[in-house]
């Protein structure tokens, strides 16, 4: 059984790919699709990337490209026991997060998916909660590393608005993204354990714009992915 590695950004997954002497895998995607496998020698660690944009050239970041790039994974690689999504995510102080703190998510939800219908339950699949509270090898890795729990966030959007702000609050966010909530919901149809591993660069509650302080700590938040990852991969692949 392999383990394998979703990363939004190729600069959050560059150290990573390095670090573990990752190399192209060409099979994984269609030619259509923009997304990069890589792999290691033995082929029981996959890392997939969800490539650039090419009429921007920046990265495909957000929920469908995290959700498309992993499921067409999963097609190609049926081997695949555990999914590690790792990448940055904006931190909340009032639920103890600080600069390159690190969660390992519990729950995941959506803060900008409203649905409100009178009388259906359209409102609840939008926010789209899953639960990841009885993942032994997450709560495994959340404690025996001592990293945060509670709910990741996602999102489409750097910002938020003040409708945002409200779901934020009523999810109980400790973590907000752009990816974890979309491949928690593909985890559960594919019935895969699901680790999610976020480093903090920005504090949605802090005093400084987001992108400010997400481009100022991008570069640090990536170095300690490169850290977590192995100490992660020891536990998920009981080597």
């Amino acid at each position: 059984m392999s383990t394998l590695i979703s990363i939004a950004m190729e600069a959050e997954a560059a150290p990573t790919i390095k670090s573990l002497a990752l190399k192209v895998l060409p099979s994984v995607f269609p030619s259509a699709l923009p997304y990069i496998c890589y792999t290691n020698e033995s082929k029981s660690l996959y890392l997939v990337t969800s490539g650039k944009d090419a009429a921007t050239t920046v990265d495909n970041v957000g929920t469908m490209h995290a959700a498309l790039a992993v499921n067409t994974a999963l097609m190609a690689l049926p081997d695949v026991k555990t999914i590690v999504n790792a990448g940055t995510c904006g931190g909340f102080i009032k639920r103890g997060c600080k600069i390159g703190s690190v969660i390992v998510p519990t729950v995941g939800a959506f803060h900008d998916r409203r649905i409100v219908i009178p009388g259906t339950p359209f409102e609840q699949y939008g926010v789209g909660k899953t639960d990841l509270s009885s993942c032994a090898i997450a709560n495994e890795v959340r404690e025996k590393l001592d990293y945060l729990g509670g709910c990741c966030s996602s999102g489409d959007s750097l910002d938020h608005t003040a409708e945002d702000d409200a779901l934020l609050e009523s999810n109980e966010a400790v973590a907000k993204c752009m990816e974890f909530a979309a491949i928690a919901q593909v985890a559960k149809m594919w019935e895969k354990d699901l680790v999610g591993v976020k480093v903090v660069t920005d504090l949605v509650d802090g005093d400084q714009p987001s992108h400010e302080e997400f481009m100022a700590n991008l570069g640090s938040a990536a170095e300690a992915l490169q850290a977590s990852i192995p100490k992660v991969l020891e536990i998920t692949t009981k080597v």
